[in-house]
């Protein structure tokens, strides 16, 4: 059995060890940067590529345009629907979009970039068919004051919303672990990586979420039905990533060093982000 001999020599294993963890690396800070980065940029899209633009194509009045929230006054249930359909399903095309833009990178940042947007968009687009399917509410409720209601036979509605979702979620979460073991490679000697990737960009994402929410002027709901919802909630796939390294096998060469630009360009893009809409655009 391999391992350290009791002379305090080292053996091949150990140093194959080591040389694969120098050549599997993820700089903390940076991934931080890009989640605080990503996070504006991403919730941007959901809400106002998505909802906000879904508004003003069918004649809506946009009324609101929060951090996590677009108010619209639809002129008819149809559009109102539209509207409501519209945020999730910008999610699921762009997790298609950047999928593809993903697999067409050669750089280990822009890999990994394109890696957290399709993950992080399909996670999005499947959580809200679980949210509203469980719970009845947000922009897929089908009762209540969900975005779709009132449906004819709302439990029927939730039931396939949710089984719906949890399939895709689960499968995203096997593609993300697959796809992260392509990058970085399998075994026990990438899982300081590994975690560093998924944990820590989960941990910054949410914290700059929690951030972004706290200017909102509807209170608590706002942050624990949107903000935290659509992101520790929504990416909690992440977690199961982070843990999955398991078995033998070699780190790839994967470096992500520190990036000062994006130390600048992550936390004031969520500042930025926090400072505008946080309070609420009015029109």
């Amino acid at each position: 059995m391999a391992g350290r001999r009791r002379d305090g020599g080292v053996t091949m294993s150990d140093i194959a060890g080591n040389d694969a963890r120098r050549a599997c690396h993820a700089d903390l800070p940076t991934i931080c940067a890009i989640a605080w980065l990503l996070m504006p940029a991403l919730t941007l899209a959901h809400e106002v590529g998505g909802h906000a633009a879904a508004c003003l194509a069918t004649h809506g009045a946009l009324n609101e345009i929060g951090s996590f929230y677009v108010d619209c006054t639809s002129a008819t249930a149809m559009a109102r629907r539209m509207v409501a359909v519209a945020g999730p399903a910008t999610d699921a095309v762009l997790a298609v979009v950047f999928y593809r833009i993903w697999r067409a990178c050669r750089t280990d940042m822009a890999r990994l970039i394109t890696w957290f947007c399709w993950l992080g968009c399909g996670f999005e687009a499947a959580g809200y068919l679980m949210f509203s399917g469980i719970l009845g509410l947000g922009d897929l409720g089908p009762d209540g004051d969900g975005g779709l209601a009132p449906l004819p036979y709302p439990l029927l509605w939730r039931g396939a919303f949710a089984g719906t979702g949890l399939i895709i979620y689960v499968t995203l979460i096997a593609v993300g672990q697959r796809t992260m073991t392509a990058m970085i490679g399998p075994g026990s000697a990438t899982r300081g990586t590994r975690r560093t990737i998924a944990l820590g960009y989960y941990a910054a994402f949410g914290l700059a979420a929690l951030v972004a929410s706290l200017l909102n002027p509807k209170g608590l709901e706002i942050i624990l039905t949107s903000a935290l919802a659509s992101s520790l909630g929504a990416i909690a796939g992440l977690i199961t990533i982070g843990f999955g390294a398991r078995g033998a096998g070699e780190g790839r060469r994967f470096i992500i060093a520190r990036n000062t630009a994006l130390l600048v360009l992550g936390p004031a893009a969520t500042v930025l982000f926090a400072l505008a809409l946080g309070p609420t655009i009015r029109f």
